[in-house]
């Protein structure tokens, strides 16, 4: 209970009630909102507003860079299409197209006595 309060003389609570905390404190206590709640809400409101700048700016660059395409543009990205073979997708995912063009996978030979393990 007493640990929250300072105790003040009579002398330092004169000069704190002519400081500027000391008169905007005694304001608080009259009108709270009027004081502290109004400017914080317009603080925020204004704060979202110079914000919507920024993103913007970031949003408007970022589609400058996207362009639309011709009818013209979109017909030749799809009759120049390159033929798709599903093996040199394989050897290139694995990587063996460029080390081993003629490498094709090979059962390993099992063991006298040792199970395939076939289905």
């Amino acid at each position: 209970m007493f640990g929250n309060k300072s105790f003040m003389g009579k002398r330092e609570r004169l000069a704190y009630e002519q400081s500027f905390v000391g008169k905007y404190q005694k304001l608080v206590r009259k009108n709270s909102f009027l004081f502290f709640g109004l400017p914080m809400m317009l603080s925020i409101a204004l704060g979202s507003v110079l914000l919507t700048n920024f993103t913007s700016l970031r949003y408007e660059r970022r589609d400058e860079k996207v362009q639309e395409m011709s009818e013209d543009e979109a017909l030749n990205m799809i009759n120049n299409r390159r033929k798709v073979d599903i093996k040199d997708e394989y050897y290139k995912l694995q990587g063996l197209l460029d080390e081993h063009e003629d490498w094709q996978p090979k059962r390993v030979e099992r063991l006298p006595g040792e199970s395939d393990n076939k289905w």
